[in-house]
């Protein structure tokens, strides 16, 4: 694992919104989050209309550094109320999409929003563990679940040799990554606010 530094990125949701969902589309997407929150707690209840904005454009932060905006075969693991995956769905609109909840009311909530929004994706309500995939992928998510070596080596198996897997948290610094790279960026969301991250590995070629 590399010791570099991360790389500080500037972040205005506003301009990153603006940039990827010029037409607001993700605007129906937290009004169904919020009435489906109503009734099973997929995000906090106290997480606000303008928290639910911030989120959108955190997952949508990091294709500001990745190369590659148009993806083929896309996962997203533990998947909750959508974030990143329905932002990255929406405003990215990769050609196969395929997410993982093993909550089953967490994963029909997702289900429902899916058709009501009109957008195809694949959704297992099982572990990771179990789920059975037929192909690689080219876009890997992950958020609010903690990445381990094992998990790691998985999700390396499954990433195309092109693909890119984006960590949506701090990392570990116990993980060993072999045949990954990775490159760690910081932002924070305004002056003496605390600092996030979030990591984009690659395959190394060899």
């Amino acid at each position: 694992m590399s010791d570099q530094p991360p790389t500080q990125l500037s972040f205005a949701p506003p301009e990153i919104l603006f940039k990827y969902d010029p037409d607001s589309k993700l605007k129906q997407y937290l009004d169904l989050l919020e009435a489906e929150n109503r009734k099973i707690n997929l995000v906090s209840r106290e997480t606000s209309r303008s928290d639910l904005v911030r989120l959108s454009a955190e997952s949508l932060l990091p294709f500001e550094v990745v190369k590659a905006h148009q993806f083929l075969n896309y996962l997203d693991i533990g998947s909750g109320g959508g974030f990143p995956a329905f932002p990255i769905i929406m405003s990215l609109k990769p050609t196969k999409s395929v997410l993982v909840e093993r909550t089953n009311k967490k994963a029909s909530a997702l289900k429902r929003m899916s058709k009501q929004l009109g957008i195809q994706v694949e959704i297992f309500d099982r572990n990771f563990d179990e789920c059975e995939f037929s192909g690689k992928f080219d876009l890997i998510t992950l958020r609010l679940v903690k990445l381990t070596g094992p998990l790691l080596k998985k999700i390396s198996n499954l990433l195309d040799r092109r693909g890119v897997f984006i960590y949506y948290s701090k990392l570990a610094d116990e993980i060993i990554t072999k045949n990954l790279s990775e490159t760690k960026y910081a932002y924070t969301l305004e002056v003496h606010s605390p600092i996030k991250s979030f990591t984009v590995f690659s395959k190394i070629a060899g």
